[in-house]
């Protein structure tokens, strides 16, 4: 008897959650099953192969039998979603899978849009990744992703670019700093404070260091902390000033434990872009994901600041 007679979709996802968890703990998790039913599973699967297709010896990795198989689990799985896809299509409905990458400030508000958009839309669903600029920009220039959330896109690559929100960013610091109780304090008064700083290549980075440019202002001292939750536990603790998007200390704000500083010019207004490769083909869940983005993801936004 054939393969395809004998070897069961059950199967086929159990080695694909295996091989991209490397963990037979973890591929229980995602299929929401026992860790003894996928090592059932696979014996099964090996049974009927002849061969082993997991080797566990040290760690977790698939044979070469396990890799072709793979190969073709995942096409099968994969042409099984296109098809639900199509079908739901052809009633009206918006369905399917969209790969997601957000850049780490927007880390704060992504998971609300999305979670607003699948009640919505419950036959779509989330493979979300966050990660840094760069990492974002790769995985674009890859085309592995159906869409990304961030700041500034990056050049050399074609893109459909849709601004829906506005980006806002201010300097903030503990309530009991100097500069917490003052009014239209100039830019230039920066210049006798300690900043804390994002890594270099960081959006949030660039755009503070654009704005010291443009006023002429070079901080008494500044220390680089790496990560938005960093830098709020530096500036709650007294370190220094940070200078961050209005979605990352927004619940700080409200329970007095950061303050926004009144620095002239400030905030700092940017835009907020959902992008998605140009050359990449507008499904039926893509263009319901972008138009709830144009039209109510500054209001949601909006609220989520306060």
């Amino acid at each position: 008897m054939k393969l395809a007679q004998r070897l069961t979709l059950k199967q086929l996802r159990a080695l694909v959650a295996v091989a991209d968890s490397a963990s037979f703990t973890q591929a229980a998790r995602l299929l929401h099953l026992t860790q003894p039913a996928i090592s059932m599973q696979i014996r099964d699967m090996e049974d009927v192969v002849g061969q082993v297709l997991v080797d566990g010896r040290r760690e977790i990795h698939l044979t070469a039998a396990g890799e072709i198989l793979l190969r073709a689990a995942r096409e099968a799985l994969d042409g099984l979603e296109r098809a639900e896809v199509e079908l739901k299509a052809r009633m009206g409905v918006a369905a399917g899978t969209l790969d997601v990458v957000a850049i780490t400030t927007a880390e704060y508000f992504v998971p609300h849009l999305l979670a607003e958009f699948g009640r919505r839309h419950p036959d779509i669903v989330f493979r979300l990744t966050v990660d840094n600029r760069e990492r974002v920009h790769a995985l674009l220039q890859e085309n592995r992703v159906d869409l990304a959330i961030m700041g500034q896109p990056p050049r050399g690559i074609a893109l459909r670019r849709i601004p829906f929100a506005p980006h806002r960013l201010s300097f903030v610091a503990r309530p009991d700093h100097r500069l917490a109780a003052k009014r239209n304090i100039p830019v230039a008064a920066l210049s006798d404070e300690h900043l804390l700083l994002r890594e270099q290549g960081s959006g949030t980075r660039d755009n503070l260091e654009r704005f010291l440019r443009a006023n002429g202002v070079k901080p008494l001292a500044a220390d680089q902390l790496g990560s938005n939750e960093t830098l709020k536990q530096a500036a709650m603790a007294g370190m220094g000033i940070a200078f961050l998007s209005h979605h990352t200390f927004a619940m700080e704000a409200e329970y007095g434990r950061l303050q926004r500083l009144d620095i002239q010019d400030t905030p700092v207004i940017r835009e907020w872009n959902v992008v998605a490769r140009a050359d990449r083909p507008l499904t039926p869940a893509l263009e319901a994901l972008l138009e709830f983005l144009q039209t109510e993801g500054a209001a949601m936004m909006r609220a989520m600041e306060r």
